[in-house]
């Protein structure tokens, strides 16, 4: 069985771009830590191709970003933030 073709770096760039600007639209400035260090893993990824499950956490917003990004054509990234112990309420 052939191995699954990996994604190109057109469309890894599609997909940094795509949680990027979610990020903004969210209202996460581009100062805070965590949109740097996602942007960080995503140029790695963009340069490598490489998978990469991570999570980051935001300091300004209570959250916690899970970031999966695949190798393979075809498959979906995943940017999710959950809120943390600190944003539940008492």
């Amino acid at each position: 069985m052939p191995p699954a073709p990996l994604k190109d770096k057109f469309e890894r760039v599609k997909d940094a771009v795509e949680i990027l600007t979610k990020l903004q639209e969210f209202g996460v400035p581009i100062s805070e830590p965590g949109y740097k260090k996602t942007k960080e893993h995503l140029d790695a990824w963009i340069a490598d191709g490489d998978r990469v499950s991570v999570q980051i956490p935001f300091v300004r917003i209570p959250r916690t970003a899970h970031m999966t990004l695949p190798k393979e054509k075809g498959a979906s990234t995943t940017y999710v933030l959950k809120a943390t112990d600190a944003a539940q309420p008492t």
